[in-house]
């Protein structure tokens, strides 16, 4: 079932019914399995409209260009994916350094089988971002809200320079998404993942421990 309760503010803020609200958030999402499925590319006005089974006149009374419709996609999917991550990072703050290097691999691992699509069709935008003005900046004030959730978090285990901490994990975690996102994951994938946040958290649970003394 297609939901407008997580599209930001300026997104459903026209036309102001129930049924445009519900329309438009259908011609966003049909955009964005679009990106998720067959690249940023692939996105026009005219395919949007195909894969919403809407009239091409419904795409264009909503949004004046793909490029609009790109950034709204951006928006909601960012908006959807930081709640899931902020959750995530929310629960460290309570977790010892080992459960919280297994914590995140559930993260990750959560991201490519669960929500996979999802992930690629994150990581079209930010590939997007480098040549899109609007993007950039769109994604680079995500992943900042990202880190500084992450910061705040890692002050709790001690951390001296959070800020570095949290661009290292985030990093890594990219890196893992990536490398992992060209098929489908498996056991040995999985324990690879386990192993390499697992080894992250040890390197920087030592350096944690100096500060402690």
């Amino acid at each position: 079932m297609t939901g407008t309760e997580d599209l930001p503010d300026d997104v459903k803020g026209m036309p102001p019914s129930r049924k445009g609200a519900k329309r438009k958030t259908e011609i966003i999402d049909a955009a964005l399995r679009i990106i998720g499925r067959d690249g940023i590319l692939a996105v026009s006005m005219r395919a949007v409209a195909v894969e919403a089974a809407v009239p091409l006149g419904t795409v264009t009374y909503y949004f004046s260009n793909k490029e609009e419709l790109i950034e709204a996609g951006f928006q909601r999917h960012t908006q959807r994916e930081t709640t899931r991550i902020v959750t995530a990072i929310a629960r460290l703050g309570t977790l010892t350094r080992a459960d919280a290097a297994r914590g995140l691999a559930d993260f990750v691992i959560e991201g490519l089988t669960e929500y996979r699509e999802q992930l690629i069709t994150e990581y079209q935008f930010l590939n997007a971002s480098v040549r899109r003005e609007n993007l950039q900046r769109a994604s680079t004030a995500w992943l900042q809200t990202l880190a500084a959730h992450l910061e705040e978090r890692l002050t709790a285990f001690s951390s001296s320079i959070p800020k570095t901490d949290a661009k290292l994990i985030l990093s890594v975690i990219s890196g893992l998404e990536v490398d992992n996102l060209i098929a489908p994951l498996g056991p040995a994938d999985e324990r690879a993942i386990r192993a390499v946040m697992e080894r992250l958290f040890q390197g920087l649970g030592q350096l944690w421990s100096q500060n402690e003394d």
